[in-house]
């Protein structure tokens, strides 16, 4: 009986072995599938949504706008003028998140590339941003937007045609965007002369020293000279050079103040000799061969030309004399 127990607890042990072996089984087969969806169940498809955080994105010029859209840049004789270049810019990683603004304003004919020189390029490597944007081109202000003022000090000489702005933005990672605008640089045909022409002391019948009078071109596209004299009134003194205030005839005729625009004779001459190497004004407009060209040179005046000027003084007058010469630009190839 004993013998009898012993093998019926030996047989349920085997079961129990068995069944542990089974189930060790199952679990490791089923720990090669893929556990439940635990997601949405669709028959016979569902959704799934996907997300995503953006990182750093790239900052974006929008517009250029140079001088509040304008169409011409009008330059003042022997001056400069500022011109102001403004970007709206925007950027989805925070307006504080911008770093620096540059540009450039060229001659398009030039390019971009070209080398820094007041004729045709302009640097600025320094613009400043203004994070409040003031409804500019009819955009909110946010957090998003900002403007950048690029401005360029413009000299007279600048070569007239289409300009161009083209400004760059880079943010904190260096991401950058690039935009432009276009504008005309308009002719400037300007002349500057000194005040007065001082002939000095002169005896009467006797022809004065030469004058050298320097003519400089103030603006930027090349010029012939016009001249034209007059004694106190433009009208009722034509054919007069001056009007003197003693001597029994008072006035200098016109023909007695000369001029040379190409060679300076600094001897001393009488009227026949002078006749022969300088030409009559007159109180009608002449026009000159000159060929004037604007200023090229940025640290030195490098559009000057010398006039040369003689006045005889004719029996008659005496006193002190004084008139007037018109000096003017006329775009060589052009007509007064």
């Amino acid at each position: 009986m004993e013998n009898e127990n012993i093998i019926k607890l030996g047989v349920k042990a085997i079961e129990a072995s068995f069944i542990i072996i089974e189930v060790v089984l199952l679990f490791l087969l089923f720990s090669f599938f893929s556990s439940p969806v635990s997601g949405g169940i669709g028959n016979p498809n569902t959704t799934v949504q996907t997300t995503l955080n953006i990182g750093e994105v790239f900052p974006e010029i929008l517009n250029v706008s140079i001088n509040e859209g304008a169409e011409t840049i009008t330059l003042i004789p022997n001056q400069s003028v500022n011109v102001s270049c403004v970007g709206l810019i925007r950027d989805y990683n925070g307006e504080l998140n911008l770093s620096t603004v540059s540009a450039r304003f060229f001659l398009n004919s030039v390019g971009y590339d070209g080398a820094e020189d007041n004729n045709s390029m302009y640097r600025n490597s320094s613009c400043t941003f203004n994070e409040t944007t003031n409804n500019w081109a009819g955009v909110p202000d946010d957090p998003y937007h900002a403007l950048a003022n690029c401005t360029f000090e413009i000299w007279y000489f600048a070569t007239p045609g289409v300009w161009n702005c083209t400004m760059w933005v880079n943010d904190s990672t260096n991401f950058n965007d690039s935009n432009s605008d276009d504008i005309n640089v308009s002719e400037l045909l300007a002349l500057a002369v000194p005040d007065t022409i001082n002939y000095g002391l002169v005896n009467a019948t006797d022809v004065s020293n030469e004058n050298v009078t320097n003519v400089t071109n103030v603006g930027n596209v090349m010029f012939n000279l016009s001249l034209k004299g007059y004694a106190y009134n433009e009208t009722t003194t034509a054919n007069l050079a001056m009007n003197c205030t003693l001597g029994n005839i008072k006035n200098i005729s016109i023909e007695h103040e000369k001029y040379n625009m190409t060679s300076s004779n600094d001897s001393v001459l009488n009227l026949g000799q002078t006749a022969g190497i300088y030409k009559n004004l007159t109180s009608s407009t002449i026009v000159e061969m000159f060929n004037l060209g604007y200023r090229t040179n940025d640290t030195i005046q490098d559009a000057i030309n010398a006039t040369y000027w003689r006045i005889y003084v004719p029996l008659g007058v005496a006193g002190s004399c004084q008139g007037n010469i018109i000096f003017g630009a006329v775009q060589s190839g052009a007509s007064p």
